[in-house]
């Protein structure tokens, strides 16, 4: 009797190591191809087995070159199957941007990702959430107009999202964070939902970045994929080779599936959306809330950070 109770413990005990690693269903939100660490985030997130990519979208302008980049990124990890929507081009309030996405300069002359491979965004976002058997984590590393848009649009969404991850705001230092300000009213929608939300914000992430060794060991590497994210690092740099990139989207990710990398505080966030431009609109405040729904990192754990996104990226590309 005793050794049946042990069998049956042991089967149970195995089945639930089996469910506690299975992949963590997620969707990427990026403004891909501005600032270097959004590629890099994708990069990390295919190449870590903790995460089953179900969908990747783009948000602001150019919404198709950006889907372009994004989709060479997935051909050099053999990733294809995954699909890619093209989001909001403008903010909720319409503001404009004609600045180019710069680093679509390394695409070979005329690529364009297959038109029928492209996706809207928005539609893509809400269709991949609610159509998902298991709660969803959804990845938000660029403004957050997107997010915003799907809650408006398919506000049940939220019953599907296990949490929210975001790279946003800036907490317990004065200062503005881009993600943030580019679009305050879609960001004020996010932070106010009710959903769980953990935020990792320039207060930690500015912690995390890439040494000149790392840069040369991607540039040394034989793997395609690990040298493409060089050469998208090369664009951003524009000639200036000291320029090092920080992990600030990167680390959203990676406490995606090592929450253990940050200590977090709970509370309520809100944001300033009748301020002063390059002053106060934008601005992210937080407040200690047992009872609040948004967790953000007040302190991170930097080198291993680093060392596990480098584990990462230099590595082949992963076969799910």
């Amino acid at each position: 009797m005793k050794l049946r109770t042990f069998v049956c413990a042991m089967a149970a005990c195995a089945v639930l190591c089996v469910a506690a690693e299975k992949p963590i269903p997620v969707v990427l939100d990026t403004d891909m191809g501005d600032d270097i660490d959004d590629a890099l985030a994708l990069g990390l997130a295919l190449n870590s087995p903790e995460l089953n990519v179900l969908a990747v979208n783009t948000v602001l302008q150019q919404g198709q070159r950006r889907a372009d980049l994004t989709y060479r990124i997935l051909e050099l990890y053999g990733r294809t199957e995954i699909p890619v929507g093209i989001g909001a081009e403008t903010t909720l309030l319409g503001k404009p941007d004609t600045r180019a996405v710069k680093q679509t300069e390394a695409l070979a002359p005329g690529y364009h990702m297959p038109s029928e491979k492209r996706h809207n965004g928005i539609q893509l976002l809400v269709d991949t959430i609610m159509k998902s058997p298991a709660k969803v984590t959804l990845l938000a590393y660029g403004p957050l107009t997107n997010v915003a848009l799907a809650m408006r649009a398919e506000p049940r969404i939220a019953d599907n999202l296990e949490r929210i991850v975001l790279m946003n705001g800036v907490f317990f230092r004065p200062g503005l964070e881009y993600n943030t300000y580019r679009d305050a009213e879609a960001s004020q929608i996010v932070y106010s939902s009710g959903i769980p939300i953990v935020a990792v914000g320039l207060d930690v992430t500015m912690q995390c970045r890439l040494s000149t060794e790392h840069l040369q060991q991607m540039a040394d590497s034989q793997y395609e994929n690990v040298r493409f994210l060089r050469q998208l690092i090369g664009i951003w740099q524009g000639g200036n080779a000291n320029q090092r990139p920080i992990l600030h989207d990167p680390l959203a990710i990676l406490v995606t599936f090592r929450p253990a990398l940050i200590d977090t505080a709970q509370g309520v966030v809100t944001i300033e959306t009748k301020g002063t431009p390059g002053v106060s609109y934008g601005l992210s405040m937080f407040k200690q809330d047992a009872n609040g729904t948004v967790n953000v990192a007040r302190e991170v754990r930097s080198v291993d950070a680093v060392n596990l996104f480098t584990e990462r990226v230099i590595a082949p590309p992963r076969r799910p």
